[in-house]
């Protein structure tokens, strides 16, 4: 009966999981803390209002334009905004880094940088179509 429970758990898992891959999609993740560009990490706190699972990176999201709350903090100083709303216009598979650029590394002003590259895995399996001709 145990056995059963856990191949009925592990299908349901794989399922959901494929779900979320069964059409095109974008990706948005934290990107990484570097002093040299001037950039620290953050955290993704929400997506068109919704909170995350995971702050370091979404969920698959359609593609499109969707509003992501960061949130940044420090044990080096104290940034402002702690919170702020961007837009992004997602594009399908793709994978956006998103990191706080500053002046100072002590604080207090930040603004969002994003960062962009293709998913390979994705654009294998969603050939992308061309635009069509103006």
């Amino acid at each position: 009966m145990h056995k059963l429970l856990i191949l009925a758990a592990t299908l349901a898992a794989t399922t959901a999981f494929a779900g979320m891959y069964d059409q095109p999609y974008a990706l948005v993740e934290r990107g990484a803390a570097s002093e040299t560009r001037k950039e620290a990490t953050l955290a993704i706190t929400k997506v068109d209002g919704v909170g995350t699972r995971n702050s370091r990176k979404t969920d698959p999201i359609a593609p499109g334009k969707h509003r992501l709350t960061l949130h940044v903090e420090s044990a080096r100083g104290e940034f402002r905004p702690e919170f702020q709303d961007i837009e992004l216009d997602l594009e399908a598979c793709t994978r956006y880094r998103v990191v706080a650029s500053y002046e100072l590394k002590t604080g207090p002003d930040w603004k969002p940088k994003v960062y962009a590259e293709p998913i390979g895995e994705c654009r294998k399996r969603f050939p992308m179509q061309p635009a069509p001709a103006k």
